[in-house]
């Protein structure tokens, strides 16, 4: 509460002294002061008016400009915090994934898709619910490698033309995992040819998705590697490490699930 009100204060004092400079050079109260006697007759009245003007607009934009270059250096310094974070913790999941398997290191991505639900789709699917949606890639620094995945999208609906276990995650409402892609991935799951070019080197996948509060889909994460997998034997354990970590990747760090949305993209 404290840090809060204080917050509050500065704010207004931001504001509230370069308007008091500037107010003072156009209004008469300046005048009023020099009739009445409480200013001297030799004080320049129009000068003196003159220079708060000035001051005010001076003490605008350099206020302003600390005020940005303060918040835009607290905000680089929170993102490589942030991303130091979830690298860590990517890391401890991964360790984790690694023991239930046996091995020593399992080399394993986690990239999150996105619905492109934009104002022009939105208003599209006022008048009809069929139209496709599409869940788009956004590689996380810390979670993935870009690789070859930049621009893939998938769609996710309707249900008779789904694309890739993400479009199969959002139609069956569960976490499902494919650990023979070399076999399944170019003739499975409808892909394009761009899809395949793009996912041609993964041997595994698991997608999660990730529920709102109305149950809604808001997002689905997928953990992919380009060595192979298999989870018959620890299925459960490396499902709920799976689900518990994107719960609470969800939880705490929301902001990473969305999608700067536009008119038409």
């Amino acid at each position: 509460m404290k840090k809060t009100l204080a917050i509050i204060i500065k704010g207004v004092l931001f504001s509230l002294i370069p308007a008091i400079f500037t107010l003072l050079g156009t209004i008469n109260t300046l005048n009023n002061l020099q009739v009445n006697g409480y200013i001297g007759e030799a004080v320049d009245i129009e000068t003196l008016k003159s220079n708060f003007s000035i001051m005010g607009v001076f003490l605008t934009f350099a206020l302003l400009t600390t005020n940005l270059i303060i918040h835009e250096v607290e905000e680089g310094k929170y993102k490589r915090q942030s991303r130091q974070l979830i690298k860590y913790n990517k890391d401890i999941l991964i360790s984790g994934l690694a023991e239930t398997l046996g091995r020593e290191y399992c080399n394993i991505d986690i990239r999150i898709f996105v619905p492109e639900k934009t104002l022009w789709w939105r208003i599209k699917y006022l008048f009809n619910k069929n139209i496709p949606l599409l869940f788009s890639i956004k590689n996380i620094e810390g979670l993935a490698e870009a690789g070859l995945t930049n621009n893939l999208k998938f769609q996710v609906s309707p249900s008779d033309n789904v694309q890739g276990l993400v479009g199969k995650c959002y139609q069956n409402r569960k976490i499902i995992y494919d650990d023979n892609l070399k076999e399944t991935n170019s003739k499975d799951y409808n892909l394009t040819d761009f899809q395949k070019s793009k996912t041609s080197d993964l041997k595994f996948i698991i997608v999660c998705p990730i529920f709102n509060k109305d149950k809604d889909i808001d997002a689905i994460v997928a953990f992919d590697c380009k060595h192979e997998i298999k989870i018959n034997q620890q299925e459960d354990k490396f499902v709920d490490a799976i689900l518990s970590y994107t719960q609470q990747l969800y939880e705490y760090v929301p902001e990473i699930f969305i999608k700067k949305e536009g008119i038409f993209k």
